[in-house]
């Protein structure tokens, strides 16, 4: 079971954060973890090599008030932030989160206000077997390109460095790295789909490349962007299957750091 949901959080005083505020809601994740259990939090954060969720940036509710490195807070702004759940046995413990949680945020508390997950008040939210994922993209008739939204900061790693161009080989093989690594129920054989993915090509594209501050001291190499890919050359099941791993995506992220905010993305397709 995938699971998205869509925390609505209110400051409690004035305050700052900055610009990039993923790993701050990382840290966000963990926090709710220890409480419930430590062992848990600690086996998640030391033993598994990839970690059962990703959240998202943190996003005012109105208008950003940005102040040139960060954006300013005001007493009673509220905030988005929408975590994703790659396993069953989370999701309870995310929806369990009492309202009226505190939260400290880089020295900012805020507290909880709202939890939604019906998929209709906030379309990003919600419950999806992998079994009727598998069951939609493999069943679709007609297509032949798909539109990736970057809409966070995205990064691949190539050899030692962050690779900010979301090629074909590597937004696909990314995916399905990931859909092995989380034992999906339904094979994918990458020499394969790498040999496909030579057929496919961007047909458009507009974004920019940007660098990204985890920390002060780390920076990351990182686009954000709209991508079209022509996928009209593959035959309809290899066509099929990047739908799957696109629209999987929009639960794990593409590329690198996604348990720290990067690589959310929104997928469309004709």
């Amino acid at each position: 079971m995938l699971g998205a949901i869509v925390y609505i959080l209110q400051a409690e005083e004035d305050g700052w954060l900055p610009e990039f505020t993923g790993r701050i809601m990382h840290g966000a994740m963990f926090q709710i973890l220890k409480e419930k259990s430590q062992e848990l939090a600690e086996f998640i954060h030391n033993d598994m090599n990839i970690k059962p969720f990703t959240v998202s940036e943190l996003n005012r509710c109105q208008d950003n008030k940005k102040s040139g490195v960060g954006f300013i807070i005001k007493k009673g702004d509220r905030f988005r932030w929408r975590a994703t759940v790659l396993h069953e046995s989370l999701i309870s413990i995310l929806l369990q989160v009492p309202i009226g949680y505190r939260f400290i945020l880089n020295n900012q508390p805020m507290v909880l206000k709202k939890i939604i997950m019906d998929g209709q008040e906030d379309v990003t939210s919600g419950l999806l077997d992998e079994q009727d994922l598998i069951a939609h993209c493999l069943s679709v008739n007609k297509l032949s390109q798909l539109k990736f939204d970057f809409i966070s900061p995205t990064t691949f790693r190539v050899d030692e460095v962050d690779y900010p161009m979301p090629t074909p080989s590597l937004v696909f093989t990314s995916l399905a790295r990931k859909w092995q690594e989380l034992t999906m129920p339904l094979e994918i054989m990458l020499p394969e789909l790498e040999e496909s993915l030579r057929y496919v090509y961007i047909r458009s594209w507009q974004g920019n490349s940007k660098s990204v501050y985890l920390t002060p001291q780390r920076g990351i190499n990182s686009f954000t962007g709209t991508f079209v890919y022509d996928i009209s050359h593959l035959n309809m099941e290899n066509r099929r299957l990047l739908l799957l791993l696109a629209q999987f995506g929009v639960f794990v992220g593409c590329g690198r750091l996604a348990t720290q905010g990067m690589g959310r993305i929104k997928i469309t397709y004709k």
